[in-house]
């Protein structure tokens, strides 16, 4: 019979993206504050979307409480968000930001085994904290290209997030590093070798049921 691996030599499951992770993208959010309020940049477009970088940081809040809503209620279809912007100046915004991401974490801690509905799938926890993730951090990045202000991305966070709510996307982790191919699989980054879809979509149900394709998306989400 051929020999055995040792426990610690056999191949471990990947880890998955976890509540506390929310947290983390929303600091690093932090750099953004460097920019006043009233400095110009905030309503420069934040490519490659059409809003400008305080409408994007706007976005993420909505969409943060969005999914806080959805779990809470263990949602199995479309519900109206709970926010859909505010009237808030740019520091506002950011501090909204950390709030919904603490109000998210701590709902994503009491799913357990349970789903709630998103248009991408039933999602579980660990789908959850993956696409909210991606909103932080992407919207995030956009808008600090407008505002020209460094924003590191935390490496844990962008690899979890990458194998499990982009799995096809998992094999460029071998040449570039996570947050390079988050944004890449996104759109907003070029790597070899990782086409970007513009319909790419999140497999946010449970990987155990991932057939091995990238999900599209084949329609816009129906939030209502």
């Amino acid at each position: 019979m051929p020999e055995q691996p040792e426990p610690s030599e056999r191949p471990q499951p990947p880890e998955h993206p976890r509540a506390g992770d929310v947290l983390a993208a929303a600091r690093a959010l932090a750099p953004l504050a460097a920019r006043a309020d009233d400095d110009e940049r905030w309503e420069r477009p934040a490519a490659p979307t059409r809003w400008s970088a305080a409408r994007s940081v706007s976005h993420v809040a909505d969409a943060l409480l969005l999914y806080a809503g959805l779990v809470a209620t263990r949602a199995t279809g479309p519900r109206p968000p709970l926010r859909e912007g505010r009237p808030a100046v740019p520091s506002e915004q950011l501090a909204d930001v950390d709030g919904a991401a603490a109000v998210l974490a701590a709902v994503l801690g009491g799913l357990g085994r349970e789903r709630a509905w998103h248009p991408s799938g039933l999602a579980d926890a660990a789908g959850w904290c993956g696409m909210a993730v991606t909103e932080v951090l992407v919207h995030g990045t956009d808008a600090a290209g407008a505002l020209q202000v460094e924003l590191p991305l935390p490496t844990g966070v962008c690899e979890r997030t990458v194998r499990r709510v982009f799995p096809w996307a998992a094999h460029a982790l071998d040449v570039a590093d996570p947050a390079t191919v988050l944004l890449a699989v996104t759109g907003r980054r070029h790597l070899d070798g990782l086409g970007h879809d513009p319909d790419w979509w999140w497999w946010s149900a449970p990987l155990e049921e991932w057939g091995g394709a990238p999900h599209r998306r084949t329609r816009a989400p129906h939030w209502r």
